[in-house]
């Protein structure tokens, strides 16, 4: 798994696969999973992904597969600044 940031925009983007999206669906706002050809996932963006996190979004809220959110959930714990 590829993980990208854009600090600017405030958005990540986990690439899941390491091959071209087919289709997108904006499953809940500002949160758009990539499939493949096949339906299966291959990336999943979130936009104002930390006030989205400070809201309470978790790893459970995204369609991630088992063996990739231990390493998406270290970015889900940001220190919280006033």
């Amino acid at each position: 798994m590829k993980i990208r940031y854009d600090n600017e925009i405030d958005a990540i983007y986990f690439d899941l696969k390491d091959i071209p999206s087919y289709d997108s669906d904006e499953i809940k706002d500002g949160v758009i999973v990539d499939y493949d050809k096949e339906d299966n996932i291959v990336g999943i963006e979130v936009l104002d992904f930390k006030n989205k996190v400070l809201l309470g979004l978790t790893i459970d809220d995204l369609p991630f597969p088992e063996q990739d959110k231990l390493t998406a959930s270290q970015y889900f714990n940001f220190p919280v600044t006033a």
